[in-house]
């Protein structure tokens, strides 16, 4: 009996670690490459633009699907359930046909793994710069604020924007992390103007400080 508990226990640890090995390490994303051998098969849909970046992109809520780096994410909202607060990746690109990888965006909707993300960074990058100042509680003690921080990896030319949301959904506090990492030079979408998606995201979030 002691023998067939062991062996089922290694069973599990033997899956659970194949799964691992199977995800798509999004840290290691080549930019300005076609990257649609890679999302075979990870439930992605195209979406017309993403907000923030203005840039199609091909988004997905299957998050457990991928890591970044050491960090993991499970799917679903704060409460667990797949919803429109659903954690997201969206993988952005500077045309319709999807060829060539511009940027990504990771939108963790879980407090404890959308904390983890600001640390990871900050420890492989170092010290950042502050677009958006973490807010100060208010009199009622609730904290409602965009903090934002950016950092620039020179290996692979890419700016890097780690923004926080202290926000309340039905009254109660929440907090959810949006991980932005866009090659530098990327021209926005936008008709008529010569704004970079980087430049206009750190625009953007120091006029929220504003």
């Amino acid at each position: 009996m002691k023998k067939n508990i062991i062996l089922a226990l290694f069973i599990v640890l033997m899956i659970n670690a194949a799964q691992a090995q199977q995800k798509l390490d999004l840290e290691k994303l080549p930019y300005h490459t076609s990257i649609k051998t890679l999302l075979k098969d990870k439930d992605t849909y195209p979406e017309e633009r993403e907000l923030a970046s203005s840039l199609p992109c091909l988004t997905t809520k299957s998050v457990k699907k991928f890591k970044f780096g050491t960090l993991e994410f499970t799917n679903g909202s704060q409460s667990g359930s797949e919803s429109d607060l659903s954690s997201t990746v969206s993988f952005l690109f500077t045309d319709h046909t999807h060829t060539k990888l511009a940027g990504l965006v990771i939108r963790i909707e879980k407090k404890v793994e959308a904390k983890k993300v600001g640390k990871y960074i900050a420890a492989k990058y170092g010290k950042g710069t502050v677009l958006a100042a973490v807010p100060k509680p208010r009199a009622t003690g609730e904290v409602l604020g965009y903090p934002a921080v950016f950092y620039v990896d020179k290996k692979t030319n890419c700016t890097i924007i780690v923004a926080d949301n202290y926000t309340e959904i039905d009254g109660k506090p929440d907090f959810s992390t949006d991980l932005f990492i866009i090659a530098n030079g990327i021209k926005v979408a936008d008709k008529g103007t010569t704004d970079t998606v980087d430049e206009r995201l750190k625009r953007s979030y120091k006029r929220l400080q504003e």
